[in-house]
């Protein structure tokens, strides 16, 4: 499953970001279904949306709805800093296996 994303979307899967960060929660024990990522693009005056590739990811755990906000672009690296705080406990620890989601269906 993949961590559900609003916004500019397409920016994140065609930097390769979306991927890089659903393999950080891979990797420290967290589910992808446990996190949204709202990322929005940041326009400036003397450039066009195409070329521009300065943009904010909110990035939510929707259990423990504790949230952060990263920015993204040339020489930004927010997948490396969302992977310090998630294993520096920001986000709380990984869902216990067997969690069960809001309607009370077993997700393990």
């Amino acid at each position: 499953m993949t961590v559900h994303c609003e916004g500019d979307c397409r920016l994140l899967e065609q930097l390769g970001e979306k991927q890089a960060f659903e393999a950080e929660l891979s990797r420290l024990g967290f589910r992808h279904q446990d996190f949204i990522l709202h990322v929005l693009r940041q326009m400036s005056e003397n450039q066009s949306a195409k070329s521009n590739q300065s943009y904010s990811v909110t990035v939510t755990n929707v259990l423990n709805d504790r949230s952060q906000l990263y920015q993204g672009g040339s020489g930004r690296r927010w997948v490396a800093q969302f992977s310090r705080h998630l294993s520096k406990g920001t986000y709380g620890g990984p869902a216990p296996r067997g969690h069960a989601n809001s309607d009370g269906a077993d997700v393990s």
